[in-house]
């Protein structure tokens, strides 16, 4: 037979073979599990509300926080290959208007940003000729959503294989 022992509520520390053991108990343990208990309490909201170090994205080059994980937070810049958090990008272009510039600069290398989509396109081509991953793996991205598969394939295994 299997005895079932009850563990403490608030520590976990001490486990009874009854409720009557538990109340004969308590007034012996009382301090010892509202200390543990607040450890236990510190602990969780530690590990809980602890901003992460980094991810497999890596960090923002301007305010070294991690990337998010939603890709639709962070912006990819072709001129210099980084990629900045959505919060630094905004920041950008308030400085910009309050400075009342026309042309709009990446915030990282202050290189001016196309203005069309085929100065995008020209940029990101010179970002995939120096090899940059994040290039390649954008290419990739769209050849994906285009529904060319296999193209997307070979452009996301070279992407893995520089890093």
């Amino acid at each position: 037979d299997e005895i079932k022992l009850n563990e403490c509520d608030d520590c976990d520390l001490v486990r009874y073979c009854s409720d009557k053991c538990q109340q004969d108990h308590r007034p012996q343990h009382d301090a010892i599990c509202k200390e543990r208990a607040a450890e236990l309490l510190e602990l969780r909201d530690g590990i809980l509300f602890m901003q992460p170090e980094s991810n497999h994205l890596g960090d923002c080059p301007i305010s070294c926080l991690p990337l998010p994980l939603n890709h639709q937070n962070s912006v990819p810049y072709f001129c210099c290959g980084k990629i900045i958090c959505i919060g630094c990008d905004y920041a950008n272009t308030l400085v910009r208007e309050r400075e009342a510039r026309l042309q709009q600069t990446c915030p990282f290398c202050r290189h001016p940003t196309p203005l069309t989509l085929e100065g995008t396109n020209k940029n990101k081509m010179k970002r995939v000729a120096a090899n940059d991953p994040v290039a390649i793996r954008e290419i990739g991205k769209k050849h994906y959503q285009k529904g060319d598969y296999d193209t997307a394939f070979e452009y996301f295994t070279k992407a893995a294989e520089l890093g």
